[in-house]
């Protein structure tokens, strides 16, 4: 009966780990085709730039970002890859929807959940 009993708890407690657990997704971002050449930048277009580096800061500062790079430093092809940990798609979006470079029209963006299965033990 004990053993039964422990059994439940462990249950119980795995239950919820697993249900607290946040979910994994992949932003992917691209500058539309029109700013992909620094030329083309006005000071409206450099501050945007700017508010989305404070946006992504803060984001990584509050734990939803747990990696941000670009694939190429050339504006031509640039891909901005950005993975956030939060707790359900509807917070996802919502980041993606607020981050100024999408809401302002200089990038587009890309969202999908993505299952971690091997990760570094920090």
């Amino acid at each position: 009966m004990k053993s039964i009993l422990t059994a439940i708890i462990l249950l119980f407690i795995t239950t919820n780990i697993m249900a607290q657990k946040q979910k994994t997704f992949i932003y992917e971002i691209t500058l539309f085709e029109q700013f992909r050449n620094s030329i083309n930048w006005s000071e409206k277009e450099k501050n945007i730039q700017q508010e989305h580096i404070v946006y992504l800061d803060s984001l990584t500062k509050n734990g939803k970002i747990e990696i941000a790079g670009i694939v190429d430093q050339s504006l031509e092809n640039q891909t901005g890859i950005i993975i956030l940990s939060v707790d359900n798609y509807e917070q996802a979006k919502e980041i993606v929807l607020n981050d100024p470079s999408i809401k302002k029209g200089m990038m587009s963006a890309r969202l999908k959940p993505i299952n971690i299965y091997f990760r570094k033990e920090q």
